[in-house]
């Protein structure tokens, strides 16, 4: 299903097609268990209308980022964890609500950043008194581990990146970047407007599913360096300053397929929409659509729960039921060689005795 195409640990990439397919299984094994278990549900989410419910968490996610004042890190590595999620999993059987703080949460952690808690993360968005919203997020954290295969480091970033594509296009003896790099400002601002961008893209799109990360932040720079420096004298945009020095690194056998990827991310990157695409009335029919979907999952986790609790509780007992009768083996054992150590000490040779006349008589 999964096709690394970009190397590095954790690296979760899909062409088109297998992205399809897995997001449609997901769908249809969900459908498949309400229809099976003939919750009084309505009609589910079609595949369509559990995406745009994606797209607008994803949306939220990064607000709520900017809420606990997280840095770039914790937002990159929390969408692309929410994005993997839903690639393998049906918003109605797990709430992308909820999800959407167990994936800031989880991101805290991995980047080590101690200080933004689940606590304040809830606190900042008014969440504070609400324990079950608490018990919800933790319980989701497991669920979402082994969605991702427990894949959790997630690099690049796209301001680290961003910053050494301005440094490496600055040092680049084949620029023909007019005006670039300008003043600290300007550059501040170009940087700026590329991770814009690219967290745009992302959340509108699955295109941190089907391309390189790498090809996206230069996209982005790309983009930004268009926009922002516009055309040279002889008529040539920024952004094919930056696709020369991309190639420049790569060996001929991948330089097509890079330039592939690179048009088709540039061309979406310039018609970024999704925004526009999502009503907040709509979307929150369908919220309240899906919820009544995971209210019938949550009866179906919480009997899975109860059937695992029980079966753990059953292996348990029946290894207690196994160590007793051991105990009891070992326990009169001891006490047979007490008596034997206790017998020697009261004979004082070595005597062979024979049967016994009465052993005979039996």
């Amino acid at each position: 299903m999964m096709q690394a195409q970009d190397g590095g640990i954790g690296r979760w990439l899909f062409t088109k097609e297998a992205l399809e397919h897995a997001q449609e299984a997901a769908h249809e094994r969900a459908a498949q268990v309400l229809r099976e278990r003939r919750m009084l549900v309505p009609k589910p989410l079609s595949l369509q209308q559990g995406s745009q419910l994606v797209i607008f968490y994803a949306q939220k996610l990064l607000e709520l980022c900017k809420l606990c004042s997280a840095p770039s890190e914790v937002n990159w590595t929390s969408l692309v964890f929410f994005k993997r999620f839903y690639a393998v999993s049906s918003p109605m059987e797990f709430d992308p609500l909820t999800m959407m703080y167990t994936c800031v949460h989880v991101a805290c952690k991995i980047e080590e950043l101690r200080e933004i808690t689940l606590d304040k993360v809830l606190e900042v968005s008014g969440f504070a008194e609400d324990a079950a919203m608490k018990t919800k997020v933790t319980d989701l954290e497991l669920q979402l581990l082994e969605n991702l295969g427990f894949k959790l480091l997630v690099e690049p970033k796209p301001s680290g990146a961003l910053r050494f594509l301005a440094e490496e296009l600055r040092a680049s003896t084949t620029s023909t970047v007019k005006g670039f790099p300008g003043s600290s400002e300007n550059l501040q601002e170009l940087l700026s407007k590329a991770e814009t961008m690219v967290y745009d893209l992302c959340i509108s799109s699955n295109a941190v599913l089907l391309y390189p990360a790498s090809i996206i932040f230069a996209a982005a720079w790309g983009t930004a360096l268009d926009e922002g420096l516009g055309h040279n004298n002889k008529g040539a945009v920024p952004s094919s300053s930056v696709i020369a020095m991309l190639l420049q690194t790569l060996k001929e056998a991948d330089k097509d397929s890079v330039s592939k990827m690179w048009k088709e991310v540039l061309h979406a990157m310039k018609h970024i929409h999704c925004k526009a695409d999502l009503d907040k009335v709509a979307m929150q029919e369908l919220a309240k659509t899906a919820t009544k979907c995971q209210r019938a999952f949550g009866i179906i986790h919480e009997e899975r729960k109860e059937r695992h609790e029980a079966h753990r509780k059953e292996r348990k007992r029946r290894r207690q039921d196994m160590k007793v009768p051991l105990s009891g083996s070992i326990e009169e054992l001891k006490r047979k060689a007490q008596a034997l150590q206790a017998h020697d000490e009261d004979v004082e040779d070595f005597v062979i005795h024979g049967p016994r006349d009465d052993m005979e008589e039996d």
